[in-house]
This record gives C-alpha cells, sequence and structure tokens, in this order.
C-alpha cells in the first residue's frame, strides 16, 4: 500500500500542483481577458471616435463639395460673363476700326475734294490775275493814250492860242 500511497501521494501533489497552475493559469487568462476587455473597450471607444471622426470628415468632405459645387457654378458664370464682356469689347473694338476706317477714307475724300477745288479756285485766281493784268496793261495802255491824246491836245490849244494872241 505503501506504493498507492505514495502514488496517490504523487497523484495528488500533481493534480494540487495542476490545480494551482491551473489556478494561476485561470487568474492569468482572467487577467489577460480583463486586459483584452479593456484593450477591446479602447478599440471601441477608438472606433466609435473613429466614426465620429470620419463622420466629421464626411462633414467636411461634402461641405467642400458643395462650396467646390458653388465655386465651380460661379466660375462657370464669371467666365460667361468674361466671355460675354470680352466678344462685346471685340464687337465694340471692330466697330471702332471700321468707324475710323470709314472716318479716314472719308477724310481721304474731303482732302481730295479740299485739293480739286484750291486747284480749280487756283486755276481761278490765275485766270483773273492774267485777266487783271491785261485789263491793267490795256488801261495803262489807254492812259498813254488819253495822256498822248491830251498833250496834243493842250499842244494844240497851246498852238491856236498863239495864233489867236499873236
Amino acid at each position: 500500500m505503501t506504493y498507492s500511497n505514495e502514488r496517490l501521494d504523487r497523484i495528488e501533489a500533481l493534480l494540487e500542483a495542476s490545480a494551482i497552475q491551473h489556478n494561476q493559469e485561470m487568474a492569468r487568462l482572467g487577467a489577460l481577458a480583463e486586459s483584452n476587455l479593456a484593450g477591446l473597450a479602447e478599440v471601441r471607444a477608438l472606433a466609435e471616435s473613429n466614426l465620429a471622426g470620419l463622420a466629421e470628415v464626411r462633414a467636411i468632405a461634402d461641405s467642400n463639395a458643395r462650396a467646390v459645387e458653388a465655386w465651380s457654378s460661379r466660375i462657370t458664370d464669371v467666365e460667361t460673363e468674361l466671355n460675354r464682356q470680352i466678344e462685346t469689347s471685340i464687337a465694340d473694338t471692330v466697330q471702332m476700326v471700321s468707324d475710323t476706317a470709314q472716318m479716314i477714307a472719308d477724310l481721304g475724300q474731303q482732302h481730295q475734294e479740299t485739293d480739286q477745288r484750291f486747284e480749280i479756285f487756283l486755276q481761278e485766281m490765275r485766270a483773273d490775275r492774267q485777266r487783271f493784268d491785261q485789263a491793267m496793261a490795256a488801261n495803262a495802255a489807254e492812259h498813254r493814250a488819253f495822256t498822248q491824246n491830251v498833250q496834243v491836245l493842250l499842244a494844240e490849244i497851246a498852238r491856236l492860242w498863239q495864233r489867236v494872241a499873236g
């Protein structure tokens, strides 16, 4: 029986050691489970925080998307307005260039007409001057002839006077 008692003592010792080890393992598992639960709680808190952050990021992204859409619409409106203003400016510039070209053509025509009138007036003035010179020459010739006639008459009167007086 000694053998059996010994064996039993060993089995009891083994069972006791196994129970102690089991209790220690269970305590470690309990601590590990508590640690895992705390870690899981932290993970859940982080996940909730991440979900809240993600919701905030989504809200910001949505807000940014709306802002981008609004700016895109505004940019399109500004682009349309700028294009309209540029087209108007180009049309105005083309019209001004056309008007200026027409004014230059009109001024060229007026200048040509003025040159023609001036040439006509110059020719008429030269003709008038020539007629005036001819009239002056004729008048001078008549004046000389008249002076000569008067001198001849005076000489004739003087001769007649001398004859009457003498």
